[in-house]
């Protein structure tokens, strides 16, 4: 069975910082991981000019993928435990996420604002996933390419988007509705987000001889989100600094 790890690593002049300033330290620890488990890794550094947005080169997936059993899409601002468990023994054929609930009100304004292109749609809250960390088998693949034509379709619209609600997380989840996909909600522990919300960047003060993190503790997959651009960039390099000596 062959698998594969997919991420966009562009340095695109529409941002005021280079992605490569934090994903340096997400390559790092996916190449590892990769290495160790037996799993293609992928990286697409290249803007393809169709797009207006850097973000929009994952959903090229649909052409690379055709040759592997299951895929993993993550985001240049995650980075994986040295010593994760496998995530693709976690499914066989299903579409998996972890539930992002993280803030109420900013994925109910998204799903109102884009709701205007799938009027006859609804998003359960609770089966809504982040789209920065997915775990899916290759029969899933068409969904990437009907987003792709989505953006296309209305591409002006779309690049000039400014009713906030993120770009194509809340698009991923009306298409996985539209095809009837409910998908697998798998623990947070594969998609870390809001961990400053959860206080996660302390460690237990009660244990002043481990002073390690709760993040790196209890997290396989970090994901540096909802942060400013330099915080990330921050933290990611003290992540890598403190801890870059297990990935050897």
């Amino acid at each position: 069975m062959k698998n594969l790890i997919y991420m966009v690593t562009i340095d695109h002049p529409s941002s005021k910082y280079k992605n490569s300033d934090y994903s340096q330290y997400c390559l790092n620890t996916w190449k590892y991981w990769c290495e160790e488990n037996d799993v293609d890794l992928m990286v697409v550094t290249e803007h393809d000019e169709r797009f207006g947005k850097p973000i929009w080169n994952k959903e090229l997936i649909y052409k690379y993928a055709d040759d592997y059993d299951k895929i993993g899409i993550v985001d240049s601002d995650t980075m994986v435990k040295w010593n994760s468990p496998n995530p693709f023994d976690l499914f066989d054929e299903e579409f998996c996420g972890v539930n992002d609930i993280a803030n109420m009100k900013w994925m109910d304004d998204s799903i109102k604002a884009y709701g205007k292109f799938f009027p006859d749609l609804e998003i359960d809250y609770y089966q809504y996933i982040n789209a920065g960390v997915l775990f899916f088998h290759k029969k899933h693949l068409h969904i990437f390419k009907e987003i792709l034509d989505f953006y296309f379709d209305n591409q002006e619209e779309l690049d000039n988007w400014n009713k906030g609600g993120g770009k194509e997380q809340t698009i991923l989840n009306y298409h996985l509705v539209k095809n009837n996909i409910k998908p697998k909600l798998i623990p947070p522990t594969w998609n870390l987000f809001a961990i400053h919300k959860k206080e996660m960047f302390n460690g237990n003060w009660q244990m002043p001889e481990d002073p390690t993190p709760f993040f790196v503790k209890y997290g396989n997959i970090w994901h540096f989100t909802g942060i400013s651009l330099q915080d990330r960039i921050d933290l990611m390099r003290i992540t890598w600094e403190r801890f870059g000596d297990r990935y050897v």
